[in-house]
């Protein structure tokens, strides 16, 4: 399959933006059009980021090591973050251009020619981000997510780039093309930042969101004998969420009990949350018996009931 794997995904991608900003570069140069040129430094970028998407794919798959126990995983929102930063350098670069022929149009030729690369590109891009969001659920991947972003919106701002030639064409006032390229520009404005929000929130280790951490919460429940869960802190690099969990357990049960009640609750987490590393810190319960004989021991384990637990 070419989506087998996320680092497949992701040169497909490379190599269908390779092709694409060749050809508008090379229809933009000859035609003189600002939209177009705005489309062709839009589509530099969507290979600059495919391009990161695949390094940081190969990177973050390598398994823990010695000097990395928790993986690699970050290189992915280190990709995604230093796209999003790209994305709004290139925007600023589209309105340095388009502002100044306000002023100062500027006549465009081979719009026919124009518009068909437009269209084919609109196409191609079409399928490959549709391919790349169906790999990038599949994956759990930030960077094929974001890459897959990348190319959706390369459809609409081809429509608007079109939608400016084909005004220039029926009317000759090249300003409906500059319009078309400021369009554009603000298309990848919005798009550079909504990525480097999102890719800065997964580099300082936001918590998962609320409707995840409440299924942990569920999966907590439903095991027994669990007394209390105590603590819960949840992360994600890249693809791998971390859970650090703290139970309260009965004081009385034995450390293998312990053990197997832990181990039940990884499996069901890694079942819903595949590849997830899970960190579990058992605590007795603060249930105290009298004179320390286990055999007056009021826990609700001990009683054989099965609710929270909060003692003085």
């Amino acid at each position: 399959m070419l989506f087998s794997t996320p680092t497949r995904a992701a040169l497909i991608s490379v190599g269908s933006n390779t092709l694409l900003v060749l050809a508008k570069a090379a229809v933009a140069l000859l035609s003189g059009s600002a939209a177009l040129m705005s489309e062709a430094l839009h589509s530099g970028l969507d290979l600059l980021a495919s391009l990161m998407a695949w390094i940081s794919l190969r990177f973050s798959s390598h398994p823990p090591d010695w000097q990395h126990p928790y993986g690699h995983g970050k290189w992915e929102n280190i990709s995604a973050f230093l796209e999003g930063l790209l994305i709004v350098a290139v925007a600023l670069g589209v309105f340095y251009q388009a502002v100044p022929r306000i002023l100062q149009p500027v006549p465009v030729t081979l719009v026919p020619l124009g518009l068909a690369v437009l269209a084919a590109s609109s196409g191609i891009n079409l399928l490959v981000s549709w391919a790349l969001k169906r790999a990038a659920v599949r994956f759990d991947s930030v960077a094929l997510e974001a890459d897959a972003a990348h190319l959706a919106t390369d459809v609409y701002t081809s429509v608007g780039a079109m939608a400016g030639l084909l005004a220039y064409q029926l009317t000759g006032n090249a300003l409906f093309d500059t319009a078309a390229a400021l369009g554009v520009g603000l298309i990848i404005l919005g798009i550079g930042l909504k990525v480097t929000y999102g890719a800065f929130h997964g580099l300082l280790d936001t918590r998962l969101p609320d409707l995840e951490e409440a299924e942990v919460r569920q999966m907590v429940h439903e095991v027994e004998p669990i007394l209390e869960l105590k603590e819960l802190r949840s992360r994600k690099a890249g693809p791998v969420r971390y859970l650090n969990l703290t139970l309260v357990v009965c004081r009385w049960e034995s450390l293998d009990q312990i053990h197997r009640v832990c181990d039940q609750l990884e499996a069901k987490i890694r079942a819903r949350f595949p590849g997830a590393m899970i960190f579990i810190h058992p605590e007795p319960c603060l249930v105290k018996p009298t004179n320390g004989d286990p055999s007056s021991c009021t826990c609700p384990l001990q009683m054989n009931i099965s609710f929270p637990v909060k003692g003085e």
